[in-house]
Protein backbone atom coordinates (compact mmCIF):
# COMPACT_ATOMS: atom_id res chain seq x y z
CA UNK A 1 0.00 0.00 0.00
CA UNK A 2 1.26 3.35 -1.15
CA UNK A 3 -0.27 6.41 0.93
CA UNK A 4 0.32 9.92 -0.81
CA UNK A 5 -0.69 13.33 -0.01
CA UNK A 6 -2.61 15.41 -2.95
CA UNK A 7 -1.25 19.43 -3.47
CA UNK A 8 -1.64 22.06 -6.02
CA UNK A 9 1.38 22.97 -7.74
CA UNK A 10 1.22 26.02 -5.64
CA UNK A 11 1.40 23.83 -2.39
CA UNK A 12 -2.08 24.03 -1.08
CA UNK A 13 -3.06 20.53 0.81
CA UNK A 14 -6.05 19.02 -1.10
CA UNK A 15 -6.34 15.38 0.81
CA UNK A 16 -4.55 11.79 0.09
CA UNK A 17 -3.71 8.79 -2.77
CA UNK A 18 -4.32 5.75 -1.55
CA UNK A 19 -2.81 2.96 -4.05
CA UNK A 20 -3.47 -0.95 -2.93
CA UNK A 21 -1.71 -3.68 -5.23
CA UNK A 22 -3.61 -6.27 -6.61
CA UNK A 23 -0.89 -8.68 -4.96
CA UNK A 24 0.67 -6.62 -1.90
CA UNK A 25 3.78 -10.07 -1.96
CA UNK A 26 4.51 -9.56 -5.43
CA UNK A 27 7.97 -7.25 -5.18
CA UNK A 28 7.25 -4.98 -7.63
CA UNK A 29 3.16 -4.61 -8.03
CA UNK A 30 2.15 -3.86 -11.79
CA UNK A 31 -1.45 -3.38 -11.00
CA UNK A 32 -4.19 -2.51 -7.69
CA UNK A 33 -7.05 -0.06 -7.00
CA UNK A 34 -6.71 3.08 -5.34
CA UNK A 35 -8.50 5.97 -3.50
CA UNK A 36 -8.58 9.19 -2.87
CA UNK A 37 -9.65 11.19 0.03
CA UNK A 38 -10.39 15.12 0.28
CA UNK A 39 -8.99 16.03 3.38
CA UNK A 40 -7.67 20.21 4.38
CA UNK A 41 -7.20 21.90 7.43
CA UNK A 42 -8.37 24.65 5.45
CA UNK A 43 -10.61 25.41 2.83
CA UNK A 44 -9.00 24.48 -0.54
CA UNK A 45 -8.75 27.56 -2.86
CA UNK A 46 -8.27 26.02 -5.66
CA UNK A 47 -11.49 24.99 -6.79
CA UNK A 48 -10.82 23.53 -10.04
CA UNK A 49 -8.45 20.70 -8.24
CA UNK A 50 -11.25 20.13 -6.15
CA UNK A 51 -13.73 19.87 -8.43
CA UNK A 52 -11.50 17.33 -10.22
CA UNK A 53 -10.70 15.31 -7.86
CA UNK A 54 -14.31 15.29 -6.20
CA UNK A 55 -15.97 12.62 -8.76
CA UNK A 56 -13.03 9.94 -7.25
CA UNK A 57 -13.63 10.58 -3.84
CA UNK A 58 -17.77 10.51 -4.51
CA UNK A 59 -17.32 7.49 -6.85
CA UNK A 60 -19.68 3.81 -6.65
CA UNK A 61 -17.67 2.10 -9.11
CA UNK A 62 -14.32 0.59 -8.56
CA UNK A 63 -10.89 2.47 -9.47
CA UNK A 64 -7.70 0.85 -11.21
CA UNK A 65 -4.30 1.73 -11.08
CA UNK A 66 -1.96 -0.26 -13.78
CA UNK A 67 1.73 0.69 -14.78
CA UNK A 68 2.42 1.26 -18.19
CA UNK A 69 5.89 2.44 -19.73
CA UNK A 70 6.90 5.20 -17.59
CA UNK A 71 3.95 6.29 -15.89
CA UNK A 72 0.79 4.68 -14.55
CA UNK A 73 -2.21 4.52 -16.15
CA UNK A 74 -5.79 5.77 -13.55
CA UNK A 75 -8.90 4.42 -15.10
CA UNK A 76 -12.56 3.19 -13.75
CA UNK A 77 -14.59 0.31 -15.49
CA UNK A 78 -15.24 2.60 -18.60
CA UNK A 79 -12.25 4.42 -19.16
CA UNK A 80 -9.20 6.11 -18.48
CA UNK A 81 -9.48 9.11 -16.26
CA UNK A 82 -5.88 9.96 -15.84
CA UNK A 83 -2.27 9.01 -14.81
CA UNK A 84 0.66 9.11 -12.35
CA UNK A 85 4.09 10.04 -13.30
CA UNK A 86 7.08 11.05 -10.72
CA UNK A 87 5.04 12.90 -8.38
CA UNK A 88 2.38 14.59 -10.74
CA UNK A 89 -1.12 13.30 -10.83
CA UNK A 90 -3.09 14.62 -13.64
CA UNK A 91 -6.56 13.64 -14.01
CA UNK A 92 -9.79 15.53 -14.84
CA UNK A 93 -7.35 18.14 -16.83
CA UNK A 94 -5.70 19.65 -13.67
CA UNK A 95 -1.72 18.26 -13.10
CA UNK A 96 -1.37 17.72 -8.86
CA UNK A 97 1.56 16.97 -6.91
CA UNK A 98 1.80 13.81 -5.21
CA UNK A 99 4.31 13.51 -1.65
CA UNK A 100 5.23 9.97 -0.66
CA UNK A 101 3.85 9.40 3.09
CA UNK A 102 4.32 5.54 2.60
CA UNK A 103 7.66 5.68 4.75
CA UNK A 104 6.54 8.51 7.01
CA UNK A 105 3.26 7.05 8.19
Amino acid sequence: MHYFSIHTQQGEHLGFFIMLPDDESEAQPQSGRFAVKLQSETTPQDKAAVNALAPLQDSDTPLYWQIEKDYVILSDDNAVIGRLRNEYLTVNGQTLVLTDLTGII
